[in-house]
């Protein structure tokens, strides 16, 4: 089986056990190895290990969603008792990441996950409606998270992840959209900046996770976004945020903002 893609989409992946299907709690680097699995070998190789570069840093220019279905949670055994079938989404503004993934996958009649034996029950290609406004509403798919690290006096380090209610926030997540493009583009990025507003006031939106044994901290819910559209397509295929190769910053959007400004 063949697929074709266009050139905006994103892949969503739906795999069906014969029992109920459990992860533990700290889960989201299964799904990231099961999306390295499935690309060729040396471009998973190059792409864990070297990347779009930009200077220093390395984007992997993949990002990914929560498990969509609902689960049970047994809080003795750590773990997330999903249904039969689950499934997740996949985006990149790569065409080959999307490619290679959903093609290999289609291919494997089983897939093992955990303890878990899963057989893939669909692939889709989904369209994705060229954004034209400059202004957009956009639900989170998995949590946005963007940080700083400092030196502490005894020289150890210390992570600080920022809140949508600190200005950092909007900052940070302009600065790492930039290095994402200018990696991808390789040329200077020539967009302004994504006015990120959350529609909530509350810290209950707040999420704390961990990958792998790295405790993130990150944010769900709905958000404004402003910016010049091509931009704001650009971080509906990339994700908002850092660690979207682990699981974090993929949005969808909700619906187009008219702006009567």
């Amino acid at each position: 089986m063949r697929i074709f893609f266009e050139v905006i989409v994103r892949v969503k992946f739906q795999m069906t056990s014969h029992k109920k299907i459990t992860f533990p709690f700290r889960h989201s680097h299964i799904l990231q190895g099961l999306i390295y699995n499935f690309l060729e070998d040396k471009a998973a190789e190059w792409l864990h290990s070297e990347g779009f570069k930009y200077e220093k840093r390395s984007f992997k220019m993949f990002v990914f969603s929560d498990i969509l279905e609902k689960a049970q949670i047994d809080k003795t055994k750590r773990m997330f008792i999903f249904p039969e079938t689950i499934s997740f989404y996949l985006a990149s503004p790569v065409d080959w990441i999307l490619q290679q993934a959903a093609q290999n996958l289609i291919r494997s009649e089983k897939v093992k996950l955990v303890n878990n034996i899963c057989f893939i029950s669909s692939i889709s290609v989904l369209k994705q409606e060229l954004v034209t406004d400059n202004k957009i509403r956009v639900k989170t798919l998995s949590p946005i998270t963007i940080h700083s690290t400092f030196k502490k006096p005894d020289g150890k380090n210390i992570t600080h992840y920022y809140s949508p209610f600190e200005k950092e926030f909007n900052e940070l997540i302009n600065l790492n959209m930039k290095k994402k493009w200018e990696s991808l583009y390789k040329k200077e990025y020539p967009y302004g900046n994504i006015i990120i507003k959350p529609m909530f006031d509350t810290n209950k939106k707040e999420k704390i996770r961990y990958f792998k044994n790295t405790l993130i901290k990150g944010w769900t819910g709905m958000f404004e976004l402003t910016g010049e559209p091509e931009l704001l397509q650009f971080a509906l295929n990339v994700g908002l945020g850092d660690r979207n190769s682990q699981g974090y910053g993929m949005v969808e959007v909700v619906r187009r903002v008219i702006n009567y400004d």
